[in-house]
C-alpha cells in the first residue's frame, strides 16, 4: 500500500507523473507514491474504484495536484475530501497551470501549499514529506533549481502549460 496518494484530474496525467517521479528521485527507496493513471499500478482486470479507495484508505499523505482547471472538478474534491475526513493525513495542495499558492479556493487555501514552478517550493515539498513521514527517513540533502529532477519536473509542467495555451 501507497504512502503517498496523488490526486490528480486525467487531463493532467503528465503533471501528475511527473510529480510521482519527482517524488521517487527525491525520497527513500521504499516510499510508494500511488498514481491511479499508472497502467504498473492498477492492472488490467482489477476494479480501480476498489483499489484507489483502498490506496487513499492506506496513504498516510494526500498530494493534491491543482490547477484552475482541477479544482473545479469532483476527483480531486472528492480526493482531498477523503483525506480532510481522515484526521490521520496529511493534505498537500500543489498549484500550477495559473493557480498560485496564494490564491487557491477554499478549503484549498487553509493548508500551506506549493508551487510546482518554483524550485524552492520543491525542496519544502521534499523536506515536508520527508518530516511528515519520519522515523523512518533521514533528512533529504538540498538540492537547488539545476538538480536534474527539479529541471525534469519544471520541463514537465511548463510543456503542459504550453500545450494548454496551444489548445485553448
Amino acid at each position: 500500500m501507497a504512502d503517498i496518494f496523488i490526486s490528480f484530474i486525467h487531463e493532467e496525467v503528465d503533471v501528475a507523473d511527473g510529480v510521482r517521479d519527482f517524488l521517487g528521485k527525491k525520497l527513500a527507496d521504499n516510499t510508494k507514491v500511488f498514481l491511479s493513471a499508472d497502467k504498473w499500478t492498477v492492472l488490467a482486470g482489477e476494479d480501480w474504484l476498489k483499489r484507489v479507495k483502498n490506496e487513499l484508505t492506506s496513504a498516510r499523505i494526500v498530494v493534491l495536484i491543482l490547477s484552475e482547471d482541477s479544482v473545479k472538478r469532483p476527483w480531486v474534491n472528492f480526493g482531498a475530501g477523503a483525506g480532510w475526513i481522515s484526521e490521520d493525513k496529511i493534505l498537500i495542495s500543489t498549484c500550477f497551470g495559473g493557480l498560485h499558492k496564494g490564491a487557491m479556493p477554499k478549503p484549498y487555501s487553509d493548508l500551506d501549499g506549493v508551487s510546482l514552478e518554483d524550485h524552492s517550493d520543491l525542496y519544502y515539498l521534499v523536506t515536508s514529506i520527508y518530516q511528515y513521514l519520519q522515523p523512518r527517513m533521514i533528512a533529504p540533502p538540498p538540492f537547488g533549481p539545476t538538480d536534474p529532477a527539479v529541471v525534469e519536473l519544471l520541463r514537465i509542467v511548463k510543456a503542459f502549460e504550453e500545450k494548454t495555451k496551444t489548445a485553448n
